[in-house]
């Protein structure tokens, strides 16, 4: 997650130099396609993170993600369900991020 947040902070930055310096339009998801050719290492960074965040292996969240959702159901399987369903709309939407940036 650290790296995300670097990541955000780095196109939140670049985008003052594109839309100027106002709090609303550096921030706004919309305004922030194509930063690939102003921010190409962000880009990347931010997709690694995204990738990492979304349980994929062998990055990092996968193998606490994988026990945590395992004990969730040996626990009880309404809470894995429900672990699995927010799982699949945290990667839902940190690709949702990734794709307008």
């Amino acid at each position: 997650k650290a790296l995300l947040f670097l990541g955000s902070g780095s196109v939140i930055h670049s985008m003052e130099t594109i839309v100027g310096y106002s709090p609303y339009k550096s921030q706004n998801m919309v305004l922030m396609g194509g930063l690939t050719k102003h921010v190409p290492i962000t880009k990347t960074s931010f997709l690694l993170g995204t990738l990492s965040l979304c349980g994929i292996p062998p990055l990092a969240c996968f193998w606490s993600k994988d026990e945590i959702l395992n004990d969730s159901w040996l626990y009880s399987p309404i809470f894995a369900i429900i672990a699995w369903a927010t799982a699949g709309l945290t990667a839902f939407y940190m690709f949702r991020i990734y794709l307008l940036t």
